[in-house]
């Protein structure tokens, strides 16, 4: 049976309570945009893929693609990194952008061809199904031939064994896109991804509690950092601290 998986970006809540609320409606695991170009990253994504990763225990990433495939594939590869994404994950390059060339094939294969030489190979190709079907995309030159195939309005994806078709672009009428993973390409549900997580004490309020992530944090009297202005207080990472 397929899953069903959304996929978010900016546009989206970045609340827990949203994906709890996609899983509710059916969904099954979630692709989160992370970067565009060499130059953008989601300033949401850091969040959505933290809170997806609770909900659904997998999270997937992609990349809005506009033809550098080295440079943005680095990029791109630098960010997922950064979240604390392993090796399992599901990672998508999204080529749709109207500035890609009328074969965008060979830049394709260039990020997919570096994500795969890092150790990330669970990759997957998104495209509409007219740049598949009119060469736009060459699935059959790519180096991975998985394809995630948007098309809207029709009873299937229109490519032969598509391996996921992103069908709506507003699903349960929240603005959502879904698609049907009709092999676990999309849904990446045996991901061992440990991602980055707030302890369950973290606030954003006033008088918070924070969890300490270096050995030791120093505290100071006064906002000029040195010996005479160090406070006797210092507050020790957990694993840090030692018993007799």
């Amino acid at each position: 049976m397929p899953k069903l998986v959304a996929d978010v970006a900016v546009y989206q809540s970045k609340s827990k309570a949203f994906f709890e609320n996609l899983k509710r409606y059916g969904i099954d695991s979630v692709m989160v945009k992370l970067t565009e170009g060499t130059i953008y990253v989601n300033a949401s994504a850091g969040e959505q893929v933290s809170n997806a990763y609770q909900v659904f225990g997998t999270v997937g990433a992609y990349h809005f693609f506009h033809g550098n495939g080295l440079a943005e594939a680095k990029y791109f590869l630098a960010w997922v990194k950064k979240y604390g994404l392993d090796k399992s994950t599901v990672l998508a390059i999204d080529v749709e952008a109207q500035d890609l060339p009328a074969s965008t094939t060979s830049q394709v294969n260039i990020f997919l061809k570096y994500l795969k030489s890092q150790g990330y190979s669970n990759v997957i190709t998104y495209g509409s199904g007219s740049w598949f079907k009119y060469g736009r995309i060459n699935r059959v030159a790519l180096v991975d031939q998985r394809i995630w195939v948007a098309a809207y309005g029709v009873n299937q994806p229109g490519i032969d064994n598509a391996n996921a078709w992103q069908y709506t672009d507003n699903f349960r009428g929240l603005h959502v896109d879904a698609s049907y993973d009709f092999d676990g390409s999309l849904s990446g549900i045996k991901t061992n991804s440990i991602v980055k997580t707030q302890p369950n004490y973290y606030q954003t309020t006033a008088l918070s509690l924070y969890e300490v992530i270096v050995p030791q944090i120093n505290v100071y009297k006064r906002l000029k950092f040195n010996k005479t202005n160090k406070s006797d207080i210092s507050y020790l990472k957990l694993e840090s601290m030692k018993t007799d």
